[in-house]
């Protein structure tokens, strides 16, 4: 190189390259050159001409090691800020969330003591307060399982599960007037985490029936789900009331409400997104204001791997 030596090379090279672990092999191997290329060009290894191949080879492979343990601790660190965001937010906004039902009840009691005549009244406000409360800490346990539970892989019979969390939400508040359809095709064997599936489900069905279209005679959820032997589609569909096309692209972020009717805690769709992520899969949202919204979950199906026996 005419115009600049290895070291003032090397040292650009720092500078763009941060984590490239860097040789050098060089025919002046005086004692004032090796100093210069270990403090500006941050060398790892300094081999003189001519060099010994052995060496060579060895130095290349440490090399390498030393480059992945690099990046792999670069994302961990990336992984860790991002836990220590979200556990922040989650503290912040649990402790948001909880007070104001909590202040809610201690004024009902309150007035209980005061005014007997309307205790019926206002023990029904305790109680519909209270199940809000349950609701915040369902899913601030499901974030918690999501994040430290490893994946556990079942023989999912696939219609049945679907059935059974559809069957759940029959008694959900305001699901009176909801019509569900369940097609199932394929319906072949179907391995993946249980738990996880069924929590995507209990989600996305909730939701549809918390953000149904009130003024509608007829509120719907449909459920498609075709199974083959490497992956499964699912589709939930609903006529609610539709999500701003401008919120779409923040739906799955934590804390994130889609709608300003919104009541929750904001982290159950950034929990599915989480939970189809860990299983390898994708997910996709299209809405219209005013006519409804659709999932379109596909997830991998790990048929032959190793499962636990189905309970």
């Amino acid at each position: 190189m005419p115009e600049e030596n290895g070291v003032l090379f090397l040292e650009k090279v720092k500078e763009n390259f941060p984590f490239t672990v860097r040789i050098m092999l060089t025919g002046h191997a005086d004692m004032p050159a090796v100093v210069d290329a270990i403090n500006k060009g941050c060398v790892f290894r300094f081999l003189p001409k001519p060099w010994n191949e052995e060496v060579l080879r060895n130095s290349i492979e440490n090399a390498f090691d030393i480059y992945l343990t690099k990046n792999l601790l670069g994302i961990r660190n990336e992984e860790l800020k991002k836990v220590y965001a979200e556990l922040d937010k989650l503290v912040f906004s649990t402790a948001h969330d909880i007070t104001g039902p909590l202040s809610n009840i201690m004024g009902l009691v309150t007035l209980i003591r005061m005014d007997d005549s309307n205790s019926a009244e206002y023990v029904d406000l305790i109680e519909h307060t209270a199940k809000k409360l349950k609701l915040i800490a369902r899913d601030v346990l499901s974030f918690h399982r999501n994040k430290r539970t490893g994946i556990n892989l079942r023989d999912i019979r696939l219609n049945q599960l679907i059935k059974t969390v559809m069957n759940e939400h029959q008694f959900f508040e305001n699901s009176a007037n909801i019509n569900y359809t369940l097609e199932v095709y394929n319906d072949q064997k179907f391995v993946s985490d249980k738990s996880r599936l069924r929590f995507i489900l209990n989600n996305l069905l909730s939701n549809a029936i918390k953000y149904q279209d009130r003024e509608k005679k007829e509120n719907k959820i449909n459920i498609l789900a075709n199974v083959n032997s490497s992956e499964l589609k699912l589709t939930a569909e609903d006529n609610g009331i539709g999500i701003d096309l401008d919120r779409q692209s923040k739906i799955f972020d934590i804390y994130y409400r889609g709608t300003n009717l919104s009541n929750g805690t904001g982290i159950g769709l950034y929990i599915v997104k989480e939970a189809v992520d860990l299983l390898e899969g994708n997910i996709e949202l299209t809405s219209i204001i005013g006519q409804g919204t659709k999932f379109i979950i596909t997830i991998p199906n790990l048929f032959g791997a190793e499962v636990k026996e189905n309970n």
